[in-house]
Formats: structure tokens, C-alpha cells, sequence
């Protein structure tokens, strides 16, 4: 296949985000559901988590800059077709399945308090399973892995700090964190199922 003009990759990464904006009114306006937590929930929360929590979103930046302007054709098929089952199933289950998280109570007045407390008072109840944080993440972090191997060490542990920063700060239950790390481990493996398949002529 030739090579895929930038336009074309950007339009493509905008249907994949287009799809994943589903979870802000799923957040913010859904009622009902149910909370998916285990019996050994609550975790304690710790604020200081919040920085972690927030440097998910310049990982995500990167995954973006890496996709439009490094990987090969191959590679970035792979990344969109993976992008887009992912986020397609999220935001199905956001909508057909509702789930909420009971957000704990942030008193304190440190800096690191004061940003969590911004985080539940923009990021909504809702739409809690799977967590986006860590299904986004571990998609970019597999690839990053499958791509770039040497770096394996930095791709676990920004993924690592990721996912447990979604749990104590109450953003998300455990349930939700594993349920989202499941599905973008499944992206991933799709993603690289449809490259193979599109190269063989399928």
C-alpha cells in the first residue's frame, strides 16, 4: 500500500477521539448504573497521585505525535484499527452499561488536594468501566513495547503509574482499572491481527 498522507492519518485519529468523547456526557449526565466494587474497596486515596493521573494526558499527546508522525503505514494501521475497536467498545458499554464511582471526600488544602478535587468536580460520576484512562494508556504502552522494545522498562512503568494513580485517587475502582487494561491489551492484539490481515489481502 502507498504511503498515507498525513490528512489522512489526522481524519482518522480524529473519528478514533470523536468516538471516545462519547464518555464525557456518558460522565457528566448518566444516571443509575452500578458501582463495580470488589468487597476489599475502598483502597486509601492519596492526592499526590493526581500528578500521575494528569501526566496521562501528555502520554496521550505523545501516543498522538508518535502515531501522525512516526510509525510506518503499517504500524499506524495497526494503531487505528486498535484505537477504534477499543474506543468503540468503551463508549458502547458507557452508554448500554452504566457504571458509577462513589468519589471520596477531598478536605485537604495542599495543592496536590486541590487538583483531585478539580478532576471530580470536571471528570463526572459515571462511565467508570472500563477506565479510559487505562484502556487508552495500555494501547499506547503495547505498541510502544511491540515498537520499541529497548524502552520496555519506561512503557510498564508509565503504565503502571498510570493505572494505579486512576485507583487512588477514587477515580476508579480496581474492577474498573482491570477491565480497561483487558481491553486495550485486546486492542492491541486486534490491531496488529488487522494490519496482518490487510497486508495478506483480506
Amino acid at each position: 500500500m502507498g504511503k498515507i498522507p498525513f490528512a489522512k492519518r489526522l481524519l482518522w485519529l480524529l473519528a478514533a477521539a470523536a468516538i471516545q468523547s462519547v464518555y464525557i456526557p456518558a460522565s457528566q449526565a448518566t444516571s443509575g448504573g452500578i458501582a463495580p466494587k470488589l468487597p476489599f474497596e475502598p483502597l486509601p486515596t492519596n492526592p499526590v497521585w493526581v500528578i500521575p493521573y494528569y501526566f496521562t494526558f501528555l502520554f496521550w499527546a505523545f501516543g498522538v505525535y508518535w502515531a501522525l508522525f512516526k510509525l510506518d503505514d503499517r504500524a499506524f494501521r495497526a494503531a487505528i484499527a486498535a484505537s477504534l475497536f477499543v474506543v468503540s467498545i468503551g463508549a458502547a458499554t458507557f452508554v448500554l452499561f452504566p457504571t458509577y464511582v462513589d468519589l471520596p471526600l477531598v478536605s485537604g488544602a495542599d495543592v496536590f488536594s486541590a487538583l483531585l478535587r478539580f478532576v471530580q468536580l470536571t471528570g463526572g460520576t459515571h462511565a467508570a468501566l472500563p477506565s479510559g484512562h487505562n484502556y487508552v494508556s495500555m494501547l499506547i504502552a503495547a505498541f510502544g513495547v511491540h515498537y520499541a522494545p529497548r524502552w520496555r522498562w519506561l512503557w510498564s512503568l508509565i503504565m503502571a503509574l498510570i493505572s494505579v494513580s486512576t485507583v487512588l485517587t477514587g477515580q476508579h475502582y480496581i474492577l474498573d482499572a482491570l477491565t480497561g487494561l483487558a481491553l486495550g491489551w485486546l486492542g492491541f492484539r486486534f490491531g496488529l491481527w488487522q494490519a496482518a490481515r490487510k497486508d495478506a489481502g483480506a
